[in-house]
């Protein structure tokens, strides 16, 4: 009964483990929401880390949802938190990025691409992400916004 008990407020805690933009800390991951701006195009996604300092990115175009990008990163400093990673996406561009941790849930990165440069946030609100993206688009938070609703229809669909 107290093994019962001390996984129900353990799971408690870490469900309060949360920012704004809907970043999440767990146990071993953490998943945040990421904004990204590449030549003229909005994408928005997911990255998840691990307790390795290791990760996934998956984002989709706002402009074009066909073209989804996959990519890898990884902290070069857990202490400093910066780090580099990779992206290809389903047009056949790739990039290169680099990136500054504000928080464990929260930073912004920068990077090249075979379409130009590359400007990113993670785990930050519209309003937040606007003063390090390339360009601040106004379309932004209605395309957040409509990223969370597919979500949470997504999350409900498979409960």
């Amino acid at each position: 009964m107290k093994k019962l008990l001390g996984i129900v407020v353990l799971g408690l805690l870490l469900q309060g483990c949360a920012n704004e933009s809907g970043a999440r800390m767990g146990l071993f991951t953490a998943k945040s929401p990421v904004a990204v701006t590449i030549q003229g195009d909005i994408f928005v996604g997911w990255a998840v880390g691990d307790i390795t300092g290791s990760g996934t990115i998956d984002i989709q175009s706002a402009i074009d949802p066909k073209n989804t990008c996959i990519g890898e990163f990884r902290y070069t400093s857990t202490w400093s938190l910066v780090g580099k990673g990779t992206v290809s996406c389903k047009d056949g561009s790739q990039g290169q990025f680099n990136f500054k941790g504000l928080t464990n849930l929260k930073g912004y990165g920068y990077g090249s691409s075979t379409r130009g440069p590359v400007t990113f946030t993670y785990g930050m609100t519209a309003e937040e992400a606007a003063k390090y993206l390339q360009k601040p688009f106004e379309a932004l938070d209605k395309i957040i916004e409509e990223r969370k609703k597919r979500d949470e229809e997504k999350k409900e669909k498979s409960a």
